[in-house]
């Protein structure tokens, strides 16, 4: 018996060293290296009017092999793709369960080839459209299975991505959450964190901590995989070679952050409102938050294309991000000024790619909108 729980898959999108791993680099102190302050250069999205600039939520956003903006919109069952001035060029896909058609899209992935994957659990998988927007084909079908979430294209045509599936085994309901890499086929070629625990469906708390936030990960275009545990008293980034092999890590010392008793219950009616709004039953909704930050908090990290990886620090209030070189250089601290709101408990995801930074809020007071942030100059490199 199979139980594959689409709902919890990234809800909250929702949300190198070098030597080996017994001299992993640390640091310390973000003071020795430089601040650099940047903003959204352009945001894309209206409260009300044309309807291809109103979306519904917003599931992903990646930079098309062209430069232009492609938002995945989860309630509209589509892709829409702007030019980089915020243009609206063409949609694509639509909702059905035809072919191209889109029922439940979580994810995106630029394919290295140029053409674009929606995922889809509700309509069976892994749906490639050309760079034209025309549809291509069903290219995975997984057949009832966990369809990977939160997805980055890699080298080869391939992808990285997490899943969460449920099962029966032994008379027990087992849960797991699997960051891995898929070729061209519903099983993952490598497999970069597992995590199996029994599934409590009255323990939502438990399921969180041990799924979306367990880990947050991401990879580059060379197939480097950057993956980093959510903790409040760790910080620490794997990095792992395309197949797997472990290639260093970057630790790092820091002090803990405590939430005030404001930030807890603005953090529980923020999640419990999500969960729900996801489809979650009441009796299931009983979200206990870590009464500390996380210091790398889920979905925080990205790869900018010249083999840097940027990581958020979730242990301050501010909108900032860390900047590693493969080697474990910590080359910046980047500063994001205008994209959070300081009167709101509030999810920010920085998706930062080659082309830039793009960025979408979880908890947006007006409406959802995409900020567009240009990459800036980074010494080091």
């Amino acid at each position: 018996m199979r139980l594959c729980i689409a709902l919890f898959s990234m809800l909250l999108i929702t949300l190198s060293g070098c030597g080996d791993e017994a001299n992993p680099v640390q640091d310390s102190d973000v003071t020795f290296v430089d601040t650099i302050y940047i903003a959204p250069s352009d945001t894309i999205g209206i409260l009300m009017g044309d309807s291809n600039y109103v979306f519904g939520t917003i599931g992903d956003v990646i930079y098309t092999s062209d430069g232009n903006i492609a938002v995945l919109d989860e309630t509209g069952c589509c892709v829409k793709v702007f030019d980089p001035s915020g243009e609206f060029i063409m949609q694509i896909g639509r909702a059905g369960s035809g072919p191209g058609e889109l029922l439940h899209p979580g994810a995106m992935i630029l394919f290295s080839e140029g053409s674009i994957g929606v995922l889809d659990q509700a309509s069976g998988g892994l749906h490639r459209f050309n760079a034209d927007g025309t549809f291509d084909s069903l290219c995975i079908d997984f057949q009832g299975q966990a369809v990977p979430q939160w997805s980055w294209g890699v080298d080869q045509g391939a992808f990285v991505g997490a899943t969460i599936d449920v099962q029966v085994q032994d008379d027990v309901l087992m849960a797991s959450f699997i960051v891995g890499r898929w070729e061209d086929s519903t099983d993952p070629s490598v497999i970069y964190f597992e995590n199996s625990f029994p599934f409590d469906p009255s323990d939502m708390t438990s399921f969180l901590e041990n799924t979306i936030f367990s880990t947050s990960y991401a990879a580059d275009r060379d197939g480097i995989v950057y993956v980093a545990p959510i903790s409040t008293s760790e910080y620490r980034i794997e990095i792992f070679n395309s197949d797997g092999t472990f290639l260093s890590s970057i630790e790092r010392d820091m002090p803990r952050a405590e939430k005030s008793p404001e930030e807890i219950e603005d953090e529980i009616i923020m999640i419990s409102a999500i969960l729900k709004e996801r489809g979650v039953p009441d009796y299931m909704i009983d979200y206990q938050p870590d009464p500390y930050r996380w210091m790398i908090p889920p979905q925080s990290m990205g790869a900018d294309g010249m083999k840097r990886v940027w990581v958020q620090n979730g242990a301050v209030d501010s909108s900032i991000m860390d900047v590693y070189s493969r080697d474990g250089e910590h080359l910046a601290v980047v500063k994001i000024d205008g994209v959070s709101n300081p009167d709101i408990l509030d999810y920010i995801n920085f998706k930062v790619q080659p082309q830039g930074i793009l960025a979408y809020s979880l908890q947006d007071p007006d409406y959802p909108r995409i900020y567009v942030i240009p990459m800036p100059d980074i010494p080091g490199i």
